[in-house]
């Protein structure tokens, strides 16, 4: 039987089992002798001498270099210096291209080539809006559709490129109400809404008048319209005249 003390006597210090004596400190060793002491990993070493030498030549010739450059084999990195004594250097490209070009003697010969083509300005005053069909209703008429519908075009008018004309409101109580008109230019593949202002002083009975102006582009395709419908939007919900189905229009034609 080991008895405890034998015990104590069989196990071999801590700096023995390190593999460092007891006077040796490792903090005192050669890096290079820890690097290889520590490495995990086993490593030969060379068979004799000349092949170490050869592998160390080798490795500091070999290192691996990476260099970038641009598509015409230039360094990425150039630094140019200008002074403004220095008169730029123009490529001969440029010179080249200029040379091309006809002189001035010639490109007169040619004449004006813009006056065979009408001006967009010319072609605006020949264009002009005009209603497709009368669009001033009696009064009494007028009342009988703003009560039936809640709201009536009373009358439109053209005036160069923009369409004015008076809603005819049935607001009950002094409510506030949205009126305006809704247009398009383009068969309502899209369309926008101009809200309309009250008329001071203009009611009748219990309808208010309401003013609008729509404006629209002076260079509109010819035979082009212009499409539009009134509405009005209380607290009672949304009301509309659009000429029973038909919707209002202005059409765009050339000048007689």
């Amino acid at each position: 039987m080991i008895s405890p003390g034998d015990m104590s006597h069989s196990v071999l210090p801590l700096e023995l089992q390190n593999g460092h004596g007891v006077d040796s400190d490792p903090d005192d060793s050669d890096p290079e002798d820890i690097y290889l002491r520590d490495r995990r990993r086993a490593k030969s070493l060379p068979a004799y001498p000349e092949q170490a030498n050869l592998f160390s030549r080798l490795s500091q010739c070999c290192r691996k270099r990476v260099k970038f450059a641009d598509a015409l084999g230039l360094n990425l990195a150039s630094v140019r210096h200008f002074s403004i004594t220095e008169d730029p250097h123009v490529p001969s490209e440029v010179f080249a291209a200029l040379r091309a070009l006809p002189v001035q003697h010639e490109r007169e010969q040619c004449g004006d080539l813009r006056a065979g083509f009408p001006s967009a300005r010319d072609t605006a005053v020949e264009m002009r809006l005009a209603p497709a069909y009368e669009m001033r209703l009696a009064s009494e008429v007028t009342e009988a559709r703003a009560n039936r519908c809640g709201v009536a075009l009373e009358r439109a008018s053209v005036s160069g490129w923009a369409v004015r004309g008076v809603i005819l409101a049935n607001v009950l109580d002094n409510s506030e109400a949205d009126v305006g008109v809704r247009y398009t230019f383009n068969n309502w593949a899209s369309f926008a809404d101009a809200h309309a202002l009250p008329v001071s002083g203009e009611c009748v009975r219990e309808c208010q008048r309401f003013s609008f102006t729509v404006h629209t582009p002076p260079f509109l395709d010819p035979d082009a319209s212009v499409y539009f419908a009134v509405y009005m939007r209380t607290d009672r919900g949304e009301f509309w005249d659009n000429n029973d189905g038909q919707n209002f229009c202005v059409q765009c034609g050339r000048m007689l």
